[in-house]
């Protein structure tokens, strides 16, 4: 069985802060509180520069946005006075990102842009051609996967959060998806482009993408069993967060008109 992260964690004030074009909170409050060591406040302060009367957006994870206005502003510290909109639609595609582990600062990337493009969940699996010490790394022994997927998130101005989990092989991974099959990117074997996929709005899609050393023999065995389509994404071999992103676009932008 695959290992479900949680996906409720305490909301961290070590939130590294790289763009912040909302406030994503873990819980609808009225007033909110960042304490001057906050690198929230810090971002505040030194990029956006609020003052008292300033407006912020925010929003609730898997839950509704608002405005916060700034009451207060001394030191360094914010106080804030919020105002929730009504409840919306989920605001992440249905889209599930099947991923080989790859090494931990190629998966941060992913989780960061993966979830700014807006998948509903993530699968990682040890692959067979992977590294069996990439799921001890301290991205997914700690909370910093969450915090890379809310920052994707809070960079798309949006708030649902993709769930993710940990599988040991692929073989996991694929029975926790629907049946059906899905589509996979292979350098080797596929014979179509991404491209000539008939994107469909409201459809399901299943991504399986492999580790930096592609799909072993047994992998693609697997692949075709449980019904994926191998296609690619041109003569050039990408990195597999750039591979991630050129084909999320793809298969995203049914969602774009």
């Amino acid at each position: 069985m695959g290992r479900r992260l949680p996906v409720i964690a305490p909301f961290s004030s070590s939130l590294v802060v790289e763009q912040l074009n909302l406030l994503l909170l873990d819980q609808q409050v009225s007033r909110l509180h960042l304490d001057k060591k906050d690198p929230r406040s810090r971002h505040l302060e030194d990029v956006l520069k609020v003052k008292p009367g300033d407006c912020i957006d925010l929003a609730v994870q898997d839950g509704p946005k608002g405005k916060g206005r700034v009451s207060d502003a001394k030191d360094g510290s914010f106080t804030l006075e919020i105002e929730w909109l009504p409840l919306h639609e989920p605001d992440c595609y249905p889209i599930s990102l099947v991923l080989g582990l790859a090494r931990p600062q190629t998966c941060r990337k992913v989780l960061d842009q993966a979830a700014s493009l807006g998948v509903r969940s993530f699968s990682f699996f040890g692959a067979d051609k992977g590294e069996a010490s990439y799921g001890q790394s301290t991205l997914w022994t700690s909370d910093e996967w969450k915090k890379k997927i809310e920052g994707g998130v809070a960079q798309a101005f949006a708030s649902s959060i993709p769930t993710c989990s940990l599988f040991t092989n692929l073989d996991e991974a694929l029975e926790q998806e629907k049946p059906g099959g899905g589509i996979a990117l292979d350098n080797y074997e596929a014979s179509q482009p991404l491209s000539v996929v008939k994107r469909v709005k409201g459809k399901e899609y299943v991504l399986c993408i492999g580790p930096e050393r592609g799909w072993s023999d047994r992998e693609r065995k697997l692949l075709r069993r449980y019904h994926y389509e191998l296609f690619h994404l041109g003569p050039r071999v990408l990195r597999v967060e750039t591979a991630v992103v050129a084909a999320l676009g793809l298969i995203a932008g049914a969602y774009w008109s």
